[in-house]
């Protein structure tokens, strides 16, 4: 019995090198560690929660595919992890600025690694923008759509780097220059919501939305840049 996963989840996967030591943070069900052991695709992976019940169904699940080669661990972000057990770290499935806080309380062990992989629900551009702060590079994106839904995947090694546009933070250098088909998709979406917000806001002159549209002019000309260099 093979696990299968969801297109999220396959995604995320998919970017994980084959031979690699891996961590994932915030494992819940455990599916990914499960995927990748199956597969024989990394050497090892240690799957950890921060809470009993993700970790307790993370035990379950691998036993119930009756693997015994994952290791399952109660902790915070990577507090359960020691150096020189992993190479590839692994977060998905949460906010931003919370993958930048379990990076941040890690520095030493997060640069020891050759490769991140972070699936941010929200907030993107910030963990792009920390990604560079403590010197890595974004080598990789990945747009995914998953029930409806849309993700970013980000795929980052160390080395400088610091991008000169700010679109390029706001909705990312790689999946710009790859003119992903999903991440098209999305784009013109995108440009149908903003011109039914500036359709809502016509005629209304109240102070919030005076600022609504100010703010909505800076974003549709960022998006217009963006939609200039892929179509």
């Amino acid at each position: 019995m093979e696990v299968q996963l969801s297109k999220r989840l396959q995604a995320i996967a998919d970017c994980v090198p084959a031979g690699s030591r891996v961590v994932d943070v915030g494992t819940d069900h455990g599916y990914i560690p499960i995927y990748l052991i199956q597969n024989h695709i990394v050497k090892s992976c240690i799957a950890t929660d921060i809470n009993k019940g993700p970790v307790a169904n993370a035990k379950r699940q691998i036993a119930r595919f009756g693997l015994k080669d994952i290791d399952v661990r109660l902790g915070r972000g990577l507090e359960p992890i020691r150096e020189g057990e992993t190479d590839v770290l692994m977060i998905s499935g949460m906010g931003g600025y919370l993958i930048c806080d379990i990076l941040k309380a890690a520095l030493p062990l997060v640069k020891k690694s050759s490769q991140l992989i972070l699936q941010p629900q929200q907030d993107v551009p910030v963990v792009r923008r920390f990604l560079h702060t403590i010197g890595f590079c974004i080598s990789n994106e990945c747009f995914v759509e998953d029930e409806g839904k849309y993700y970013t995947i980000l795929v980052a090694q160390p080395g400088k780097e610091c991008y000169t546009k700010e679109y390029e933070y706001t909705y990312g250098k790689c999946l710009i220059e790859k003119r992903d088909p999903i991440f098209k998709e999305w784009l013109l979406l995108k440009q149908k919501r903003l011109e039914a917000i500036e359709a809502q806001l016509e005629g209304v002159e109240t102070p919030t939305s005076l600022k609504r549209k100010e703010a909505l002019k800076k974003e549709k000309l960022m998006h217009k840049e963006v939609m200039a260099c892929i179509f």
